[in-house]
């Protein structure tokens, strides 16, 4: 029997590299082991080649090769992005060494010459990174492998051995960017590879290691979304000539200030419409609702587009959906050649048509229809045609969640007026024979055969999207006025749910008490938001002006909206306007500070502020205060399908559903966010049992067979049996909280063996806690842990895991452990001893100094609080108390929770302004970087600031620097610095 012995890391990069070679690279091994100095050079030899005939036999001059090296290592990884693929030239202009020369436009690369001449495609090994001479912490590093797009380093690769975990690899690499190893020409890496034999992960550059988020640590599938596990087959799949080169042309998205790479999925539909558009065939695409769409529709769109033969046109089937999709392809298309044209009208559309300017148009249906139809009637009258000359074209229509019945009249008339099309469909819910009505086609028959399928099962295996939550909630009651029995749930009769018959009011009462009871449960206290589905308008108004009441008579403090589309016929009519009218003047006084800023007579706006307000993701709406955010957004139709919301995670319908409109209305709320987010959560209180037997056969039809039990969490009893499960595990290890705090003298194996099993038990906390059964005051000796006992747990992970993270192992390697391990996705719970009630004793206590109860009390929840992982808050609070009393004077109404937030807003200003002096930085800009900070965890607008920095100041406070750059680098480091760590003190929520 052959044994198999796992490959040692550097025979793996010898093997790695020679695959490599095989699959289109050359090996540079003169550049092994390359310092800065030897890659800078290498990259001008290639500008040199390159550029032969703009040179004019001038080679380039070190002074101009320093001017090159300032422009690529002053890029961000999207700027750098944008350069890349902006056009199909990437051009740098640089003055000439000798004025009589002028200027010179270098070619450094080429966007569509992939494998062409102009391409050299180079791999290299255990590049040196410099460390830095006054930091014993910043030392010399070796990148495994990196791989070369015309001497630009775009591509690096970490390998580990197979018995180590990929997380180390990945960990290694966020920890070199934090080391600032990726400067110079390491700033054009667009793409990192984390690889073992048996694994690997693939993720986009950062503008700054706190943002890798390892949620976009992509494993690579095939075509049918099965793991590509097996090294070789990775390489040959993924880093193969031109597959690299797509990689970086066509396969990567500058989004904002993020940097985006196609998820595998995405990159095998791209292959597969452009494949079926190369043989003039049709069809659509199946991707799971949440899965980005819309970023593979624009990657095809625009790719097909580069051909100026070709008209691409995006179709959406309504006005909200097009603007949406044409504010996402824009913002994709900032800064490269890819020019998107949104139509607000008809003719606005003809006359993009008619232009001879090459772009996408993303437009609706119903408008393209008319626009053919004007076409025909010019024809039929003997009047010049306005799409004469689009008529010479090849149209490419690209269509999002088209499938009301009017659409395939509509698709029929475009299809009869063009003598070269294609049509590229995407959806989430493909209709089928089993849920098509009369009027409606299948997706097959109306696109054409399936090009490539994601479907929500394969979305959940592969992180894409997170799992359900349901609950099916049984509220109604009706008698049996004959015998007073219960009428079973088939018998109950429409009218008892919708009328305004007694029964029909209790049920509804019920539901609003349901929710806001378990409110803070299902949103995870507050951090998210939830919509409110009805059976039709006249149930949304009456479950509106039912919350308005309790909300007056103080029964809950939840900011309602309410939002639906108005009938523009019939006799229900006027109602349903005055409703409307009703919920727009209560949402103008909230969210306005007037009666009148929406009105009937600017409808369109107030709906589209309650869809922004209920999304947060543009920038204006993103950080909003509380009392200026939605907590519930009742609707009927409205935002179900193609609402983009990763802040929203709870739908309660009071409606049925079934097939694609419940998959769609679901999928609403199991957008990937952050740690704080586990799951969708989908509550269900008409006719619950008739609604999981949909829900499971829809799932099973959407998702495949045995899917229900994959993408729903089970049931509460199960989950409870999980949570015990987790509970006697970690006592088993550590029976007290004192014991795991004494793992600071033990092995590193068994802190960390400690710290998983915490975490274990923290992720089951979080999913069972949000099971309105859950309830841990009732069931704390059947759970085996109390909440208390659970806090002081809590207090010792965060101890054992900020000791690890801090400890340097023997034998003089630098890095932390923390390199091998990630606890940073553990969510920290919210205790009953938290900071707002020992600031209650701490008042009590302070208004009484003799008191040696309330000393005592005070004392002891000081101390729980600081068991609970709040050591530094505790100190603070403690501090304080002694500030104060030795202060005296403490007035009759005294709070020491206002005194003790102006207390910690003095000093933090104090550290402000103490660090903006050192530096001579402007305290303003500063100021606002800090609250930036606070509310989103990311360091943006940070340019502005930097200008202010004084060298000067500076040096004066005994900092010193080689040169401006290297200031202008380090002050930033050292006001991030500042911020997490000296005012974390200061910052909420910070330990």
């Amino acid at each position: 029997m052959v044994l198999y012995r796992a490959k040692r890391e550097l025979a793996f990069e010898k093997e790695f590299v020679e695959t490599l070679t095989q699959n289109g690279w050359t090996y540079n091994k003169a550049l092994d082991n390359a310092t800065p100095k030897d890659l800078e050079n290498h990259f001008r030899e290639i500008l040199n080649q390159n550029n032969h005939s703009v040179l004019n036999g001038v080679k380039i001059t070190d002074t101009e090769m320093s001017e090159i090296m300032r422009n690529i290592g002053g890029k961000t990884p999207t700027e750098m992005n944008e350069f890349l693929t902006g056009n199909y030239e990437s051009i740098l202009n640089i003055a000439r060494d000798n004025p009589e020369l002028g200027t010179m436009d270098l070619k450094l690369f080429w966007r569509d010459a992939i494998a062409g001449g102009q391409m050299r495609y180079e791999v290299i090994r255990q590049a040196i990174r410099p460390g830095k001479e006054d930091s014993p912490d910043n030392v010399n590093r070796r990148f495994d492998v990196t791989l070369l797009f015309n001497g630009l380093p775009l591509i690096q690769i970490e390998e580990k051995k197979v018995d180590v975990s990929i997380k180390e690899a990945s960990n290694q690499i966020v920890k070199y960017k934090s080391e600032n190893k990726y400067d110079g020409l390491f700033s054009a890496v667009q793409i990192f590879v984390a690889l073992k034999e048996d694994t690997a992960r693939y993720f986009a550059n950062e503008k700054s290691a706190d943002l890798f988020n390892n949620k976009f640590f992509f494993e690579w599938l095939d075509k049918k979304n099965q793991p590509v596990h097996n090294w070789k087959q990775f390489t040959e799949d993924f880093l193969k000539i031109p597959m690299a080169h797509n990689l970086i042309s066509n396969y990567t998205v500058a989004d904002g200030d993020a940097l985006k790479v196609l998820r595998p999925y995405q990159i095998h539909a791209v292959n597969a419409v452009r494949e079926a558009f190369s043989k003039h065939e049709d069809g659509y695409v199946w991707h799971a609702t949440g899965s980005g769409k819309t970023l593979t529709a624009y990657k095809i769109a625009t790719l097909l587009q580069r051909n100026p033969n070709n008209q691409v046109i995006f179709l959406s089937d309504r006005k909200e959906l097009d603007n949406q999709s044409g504010k996402n392809f824009s913002k994709f298309s900032t800064n490269s050649d890819d020019t998107i044209f949104e139509t607000n009208n008809t003719g606005e559309l003809i006359k993009r048509l008619r232009s001879s300017k090459p772009g996408v148009i993303t437009t609706t249906i119903n408008k393209m229809k008319i626009a053919v139809e004007r076409n025909e009637e010019a024809i039929n009258t003997g009047h010049r045609e306005p799409l004469a000359s689009v008529m010479k074209k090849r149209m490419v229509f690209i269509v999002d969640e088209a499938h009301r019945s009017q659409f395939g009249e509509m698709q029929k008339v475009i299809r009869q007026a063009f003598p070269k099309q294609n049509w590229y469909g995407f959806t989430g819910t493909p209709i089928f024979d089993f849920n098509k009505t009369p009027q409606d086609q299948t997706t097959e028959s109306q696109f054409g055969p399936e090009l490539h399928r994601y479907n929500i099962g394969n979305a959940l295996s592969d992180g894409a999207i997170l799992p359900f939550n349901s609950e099916y909630v049984s509220l109604m009651q009706v008698t049996d006025e004959r015998n007073g029995d219960e009428v079973e749930e088939e018998q109950i009769p429409d009218e008892a749910y919708n009328s305004d018959k007694e029964v029909a009011q209790n049920y509804r009462l019920k539901v609003a008490k349901w929710i806001i009871k378990n409110w803070r449960r299902k949103s995870e206290k507050g951090k998210f938001n939830a919509i409110f589905a009805t059976v039709d308008i006249n149930q949304a108004l009456k479950y509106y002006r039912l919350f308005k009441k309790m909300e007056q008579e103080g029964k809950h403090n939840l900011k309602v909206a309410l939002t639906y589309s108005i009938n523009e016929n019939g006799d229900a009519n006027q109602e349903q306007r005055s409703g409307l009218a009703e919920a727009m003047k209560d949402y103008s006084i909230r969210y306005a500070g007037s009666e009148t800023a929406f009105s009937l007579d600017n409808v369109n706006v107030y709906i589209d502020d309650v869809a922004k307000r209920t999304a947060r993701t543009e920038a204006q709406y993103k950080n909003l205060p509380p009392d200026k955010e939605i907590d519930l957004t009742i609707v009927v139709a409205r935002l179900l399908t193609g609402f983009d919301a990763p802040r929203l995670n709870t739908l309660y319908l009071d409606k049925l559903m079934q097939y694609q409109g419940l998959i769609q209305a679901f999928a609403r709320t199991n957008r990937v966010y952050d740690k704080n987010k586990t799951q969708g959560n989908i509550v269900m209180f008409r006719r619950p049992k008739l609604m999981r037997a949909r829900t499971e056969d829809a799932f099973e039809k959407y998702a495949g067979e045995g899917s229900f039990k994959k993408v729903f969490r089970p049931e509460f009893h199960e989950m409870e049996d999980t949570f015990k499960e987790a509970v006697k595990e970690l006592k088993e290890f550590t029976p007290t909280p004192e014991v795991a705090n004494n793992l600071t003298k033990s092995t590193e194996k068994e802190q960390v063996d400690f710290l998983k099993k915490f975490r274990n038990l923290s992720k089951e906390l979080q999913y069972i806690s949000s099971y309105s059964d859950f309830d841990w005051d009732e069931h704390a000796d059947e759970y085996g842990i109390t909440k208390e006992e659970f806090g002081y747990f809590q207090g010792a992970f965060q101890n054992i895991r900020d000791y690890l993270k801090e400890h340097k192992p023997d034998g003089g390697d630098p890095d932390p452990i923390s390199l091998k391990y990630d606890f940073d996705d553990v969510v920290i719970t919210e205790l009953v001893i938290d900071k707002e009630y020992v600031l209650g004793l701490a008042t009590k206590y302070l208004l009484d100094t003799e008191n040696l109860f309330a000393a005592d009390e005070f004392n002891q929840a000081a101390d729980k609080f600081a068991k609970s992982g709040n050591q530094r808050e505790a100190d603070n609070i403690r501090e304080f108390v002694t500030e104060e009393r030795k202060r005296g004077d403490i007035p009759a109404n005294y709070d020491a929770r206002a005194s003790y937030a102006l207390h910690q807003s003095r000093k933090k200003q104090q550290k402000i302004t103490k660090f903006v002096n050192e530096y001579g930085l402007d305290e303003e800009l500063f100021n606002r970087l800090v609250t930036e900070y606070e509310a989103t965890g990311e360091f943006g607008h940070e340019q502005a600031l930097k200008q202010t920095a004084d060298i000067k100041v500076a040096e004066s406070n005994g900092h010193e620097y080689r040169n401006i750059l290297s200031f202008k680098g380090s002050v930033q480091r050292a006001w991030r610095k500042f911020i997490k760590d000296d005012l974390a003190p200061y910052i909420a929520g910070e330990k």
